[in-house]
C-alpha cells in the first residue's frame, strides 16, 4: 500500500466575487467559522484582492477567484474547507460563479522500483492504467527527456472525465528530485457550468467525501496495481 504526505488542499471557485468582503469579521461573525480571535496575518488593504491567513488555513479573494487553502492536512476527509466554501456562497446567494475546483498536493512513497516499473509501463503500456482507472474517458500525457542518451519520463498526467457533475479531473506526477522511489502529485477536480446549475457545486462541498475517495482510488490503481 502506497503512503503519501500531504502539502496541502484548496478550494477553488471562479466567478465575480467582491474581495472587500472576505473580512475577519465577515468570517467570523457573519458565517460564523470556528476561527482564532485574530488571523496570523492578513494582506494589505487593496481595491482587488484579499487574503486572510490563520496559520494552517488561508482564505484568498480577488474579483474573479475565491480560494480557501490548507497546508498540511493528515485527513483531507476530515477538513473543515467544504463547509467553509458551503458556507461562504450561502451568505453570497447572488454571486455569479461559473467554476469549482478541489485541489490535492502530495508526496506519494512508492519505492524506486516501482516507479522505474510505472515508467516503463508508460513507455510501453499506457493502455494499461486506462484500463486500471475504468473511467469513461481517460488521457495520458507523457514527456520525456534524454539522459547521457538514455530516454527518460520527466512527468506525466492523466485525465479523466465523468458524466456525473460534468466533472473532469487531471492528475500530474513527478519525481522527486531529492529522494528515489517518491513522486510529487497534483490533483485536480472540477465541475464547471455553475452558472446554469449552481447545485453542482455540491460535488465538492456536501460530497467532498467522494472526491477525496476518487484521488484516493486514482492513486490505488496507478501506484499499486
Amino acid at each position: 500500500m502506497v503512503n503519501y504526505k500531504n502539502d496541502y488542499i484548496n478550494l477553488v471557485v471562479l466567478g465575480s466575487f467582491n474581495p472587500a468582503i472576505l473580512t475577519h469579521e465577515f468570517l467570523v461573525e457573519e458565517c460564523g467559522f470556528d476561527l482564532p480571535a485574530k488571523p496570523d496575518r492578513k494582506g494589505p488593504p487593496m481595491p482587488v484582492v484579499a487574503s486572510i491567513d490563520y496559520g494552517s488555513v488561508a482564505f484568498f479573494a480577488d474579483l474573479g477567484r475565491l480560494q480557501i487553502t490548507q497546508k498540511n492536512c493528515d485527513d483531507p476527509k476530515s477538513s473543515k474547507l467544504p463547509a467553509y466554501l458551503r458556507v461562504y456562497l450561502e451568505k453570497l446567494p447572488y454571486t455569479p460563479i461559473t467554476k469549482c475546483g478541489a485541489n490535492f498536493s502530495c508526496e506519494v512513497t512508492v519505492g524506486k522500483k516501482k516507479v522505474e516499473a510505472i515508467e516503463e509501463r508508460l513507455r510501453s503500456d499506457r493502455g494499461h492504467f486506462r484500463e486500471s482507472l475504468e473511467s469513461e474517458a481517460v488521457d495520458i500525457e507523457v514527456c520525456f527527456e534524454l539522459d547521457d542518451g538514455q530516454e527518460r519520463v520527466r512527468n506525466w498526467a492523466v485525465r479523466t472525465r465523468s458524466r456525473r457533475h460534468e466533472a473532469s479531473t487531471v492528475m500530474k506526477v513527478a519525481r522527486m528530485a531529492t529522494v528515489e522511489g517518491v513522486i510529487k502529485v497534483d490533483f485536480n477536480y472540477e465541475v464547471g457550468n455553475l452558472d446554469t446549475e449552481r447545485k453542482r457545486l455540491n460535488s465538492v462541498t456536501s460530497e467532498y467525501g467522494e472526491v477525496v475517495d476518487l484521488f484516493n482510488r486514482q492513486v490505488q490503481k496507478l501506484f499499486e496495481g
